[in-house]
């Protein structure tokens, strides 16, 4: 494990009660926000609206979950085509060609199943019998935490609007309906007898626009790589991770950083997060870029994810981004799911 990197904090609470007249505070937040996107891609936050009692609950749901048999857990096992919500049994997804050593529960947001999915990405979430099992409690815990994710998403907006002097909520209009969330137990792993090379998570960038991400439990593993090498990302009580996006990096023409980021084991522990990828609306234009320009180079929006070889990397790419002219955001996710889909 490498020696944690100082990322950028910065508090939220003020852009609570924003006005538009009041806008010393404000700008003080966005100019913070700005730096952290262009300097690292990944910063903290925290806000007097988010409470270390609200992240001990979603670990103790999270663990509840995960204890569970794996009978139980695996009536509500995804399927491939885009739409993932249910559990992910070990080995069922991988970024690369590693098997990643985790497992995950996915859901969104809680859709009524009396209403009609305008597309592809938006319907009910997979709860089965859990209700009875684990109590109705745990649901509603559940659903909290997704509403309180993106109520700070959409808070990061409003402050990134400010620093940009640009309209960003038109990008994100109904954008929570079609976000994921992902609550992870990650295994320890030893790949010294291993035939086959794990990790927990394979190096990557995240496709939307923000990532949100917890880790309550203290366990080391996530990882940025910065400055030509990887480093450690430290728990901290109370504080929220974010990084940018690949959405966002492409629509600030990669002045603000789309970060390479893995989860790795120490070799001993259990360890838990909770990711919140917020994403675009499902009809927001991708921008055509030249996937050759440096600062966006390395985005896995645009890497092929069913295959992994360096010496097709390039070719992989160009394939992608020949692809995405005229076609959505939520589409073109659900084909990068699909990538990533290993059962």
């Amino acid at each position: 494990m490498q020696n944690p990197i100082q990322l950028p904090v910065v508090d939220l609470s003020p852009l609570l009660d924003y006005v538009p007249s009041a806008t010393k505070s404000a700008s003080r937040i966005a100019f913070e926000l700005q730096n952290a996107c262009m300097s690292h891609g990944a910063f903290y936050v925290t806000c007097s609206s988010f409470s270390r009692d609200s992240e001990l609950k979603i670990l103790d749901s999270t663990r509840r979950f995960f204890n569970l048999p794996e009978s139980v857990k695996s009536n509500i096992s995804i399927k491939s085509g885009g739409f993932t919500r249910g559990y992910i049994a070990m080995g069922v997804e991988s970024g690369s060609h590693r098997v990643e050593s985790k497992e995950a529960l996915s859901y969104g947001y809680e859709w009524n199943p009396s209403d009609k999915p305008s597309n592809s990405l938006q319907g009910p979430n997979e709860w089965d019998n859990l209700d009875e099992i684990l109590g109705p409690e745990w649901r509603k815990s559940l659903n909290e935490f997704y509403s309180q994710m993106v109520f700070l998403a959409k808070l990061l907006v409003k402050g990134l609007e400010i620093a940009l002097h640009l309209e960003l909520q038109s990008y994100c209009t109904g954008g929570e309906t079609i976000s994921l969330m992902r609550l992870f137990h990650y295994f320890p792993y030893s790949n010294e007898q291993n035939e086959v090379e794990a990790i927990g998570s394979s190096p990557h960038t995240d496709w939307g626009f923000l990532t949100l991400l917890l880790q309550p439990d203290n366990v080391k593993g996530l990882q940025i790589f910065y400055d030509n090498e990887w480093r450690d990302i430290a728990s901290k009580p109370g504080h929220i991770v974010v990084n940018c996006g690949d959405y966002l990096s492409l629509i600030t023409k990669g002045s603000f950083i789309s970060p390479l980021h893995r989860v790795i084991s120490d070799g001993a522990n259990e360890r838990y997060s909770m990711v919140f990828f917020y994403y675009p609306k499902y009809d927001a234009h991708i921008p055509v870029i030249d996937v050759r320009d440096p600062k966006i180079h390395n985005l896995s929006i645009f890497k092929d994810q069913k295959y992994d070889k360096d010496d097709k990397r390039n070719e992989q790419k160009q394939e992608m981004s020949s692809n995405i002219d005229g076609v959505c955001f939520g589409e073109y996710i659900a084909r990068k799911w699909d990538q990533v889909y290993r059962g």
